[in-house]
């Protein structure tokens, strides 16, 4: 990905910003079709990174830039996922693009991190960057849940049942 090179820190921040806030509104969409109660909890819990990594990001821009005012750019990280949500994408490929997109905004974030002259922007970006692998993670997991067993997201409580293994006497 090439998309922070040629990107002032004033747009870095509009597009991080803006990504910030398209994956917690996926999130929030994710978790309106989520049954599985665990589940919606995950995704609650990664709606609430999102919003915390915005005002992250928002202080940062209101120290940098006080003079000018925040204008959100057209451009997105992932813009299929905005259309996925408007076609009505199933569940599983919400999460494959979840996923791509956490890992779209880490790279973004780290390219960032390795272009700031400033050490408190370095740092910034950087923590974001290692905070988008983690939810990548998490998502990859419950993925390969929604994979294996199709009907994971849509119960409210998933029991593995026989498939459990006793470890014990």
């Amino acid at each position: 990905m090439t998309i922070a090179n040629d990107l002032t820190p004033l747009e870095i921040l509009g597009v991080a910003i803006k990504s910030e806030i398209e994956a917690a509104n996926l999130y929030r969409h994710i978790a309106g079709l989520v049954v599985n109660l665990d589940l919606r909890e995950r995704i609650s819990f990664l709606v609430g990174e999102e919003v915390k990594h915005r005002q992250i990001l928002e202080a940062s821009y209101k120290r940098q830039f006080p003079e000018v005012e925040l204008a959100l750019p057209a451009r997105s990280l992932v813009p299929t996922v905005q259309a996925a949500i408007q076609e009505g994408a199933p569940v599983p490929e919400l999460f494959r693009l979840a996923m791509e997109a956490e890992r779209l905004s880490e790279q973004f974030y780290g390219e960032s991190a390795g272009r700031a002259a400033e050490e408190n922007s370095r740092t910034v970006l950087t923590y974001l960057s290692r905070m988008e692998r983690g939810h990548y993670e998490l998502l990859r997991t419950e993925f390969e849940m929604i994979q294996r067993f199709p009907t994971y997201y849509q119960v409210k409580e998933f029991n593995l049942g026989d498939e459990l293994i006793h470890f014990g006497p």
